[in-house]
């Protein structure tokens, strides 16, 4: 049997959680720390997981009466509006609370679009259930898009991974099935719902619940069940720093703006070199995908 001493693992994972989510978005950043890779024991069985990523397109049923709304409100665009509310439902693995609110929605004569634009805004931000309704409002008021996202963005904080005690990581990787990547969920969750993290770990240990049941209850409109990681290399950073003006830190947040929303990192960073906030970059492509 190899063991990897307790400390290194401690320092290893703080390495990881200290690097998670440094541009506000719940994403992990990985460059150069895989040698920090942990491994508690070669021969510690492995604990299958029931957290569930993505799910099949084909899978998600939209009930026949927000069917016959979306015909009755577009039907020339209606085959096109369905996919992209599946495709929606499917990618983003959508709890189904949090589609009933979506169609609660559809019912009461908004927009899908309105919807599905101001949902994957949230979804990305780990906004909060209410906070979808009052954003489509906005938006039919006559507000643009870039705007309500600059005024959302300003108007909440951006989350910072908290400081874990080494001894307490050390106790949480000791339980089975449990990962530093829920302890960066659990970090995530905390922030945005504002319960103390050994709460959330707590429960999520005792009840075995995954996190997108755990956080539907909490209103939260993200639910995946693991962050994402993006790989940023040297020879990426080289290429696109900027002294003064295009720091390493913008890079990143470009990098993870780009996986959002799916687009090239290049062109995502060319954009922000441009001049483009954030804000703009989402409201233009989200509107590009739905409208």
């Amino acid at each position: 049997m190899k063991r990897i001493k307790m400390n290194t693992v401690s320092k290893a994972l703080l390495i990881v959680l200290a690097l998670s989510i440094a541009v506000q978005t719940g994403y992990t950043l990985v460059s150069y720390v895989h040698a920090q890779t942990v491994a508690m024991d070669e021969e510690a069985p492995k604990v299958p997981t029931t957290e569930t990523g993505a799910t099949s397109i084909d899978q998600k049923v939209i009930p026949q009466d927000v069917l016959n709304k979306l015909q009755a409100t577009d039907s020339s665009h209606f085959d096109s509006n369905v996919m992209k509310y599946k495709q929606l439902l499917a990618d983003l693995n959508v709890h189904a609370k949090v589609q009933q609110e979506i169609e609660r929605l559809v019912m009461a004569g908004h927009s899908l679009s309105n919807v599905l634009i101001a949902f994957e805004f949230l979804y990305q931000k780990f906004g909060k259930l209410p906070e979808l309704e009052l954003l489509v409002k906005q938006k039919e008021a006559g507000k643009a898009w870039e705007a309500l996202f600059a005024g959302y963005n300003s108007g909440h904080k951006a989350f910072v991974p908290r400081a874990f005690d080494p001894d307490y990581l050390e106790d949480l990787m000791k339980k089975p099935g449990f990962t530093s990547d829920d302890v960066m969920m659990a970090d995530r969750v905390s922030f945005a719902s504002g319960i103390d993290v050994k709460d959330i770990i707590t429960s999520k240990l005792e009840s075995k619940r995954n996190w997108m049941d755990i956080t539907a209850e909490l209103d939260l409109l993200h639910g995946t069940a693991t962050l994402p990681r993006v790989q940023i290399t040297a020879q990426q950073l080289s290429k696109f720093v900027k002294p003064g003006s295009f720091t390493e830190d913008k890079i990143a947040e470009a990098f993870v703006l780009a996986q959002q929303i799916g687009q090239n990192p290049e062109t995502v960073v060319e954009k922000m070199k441009a001049g483009k906030t954030e804000a703009a970059i989402r409201a233009e492509s989200y509107m590009l995908k739905y409208n």
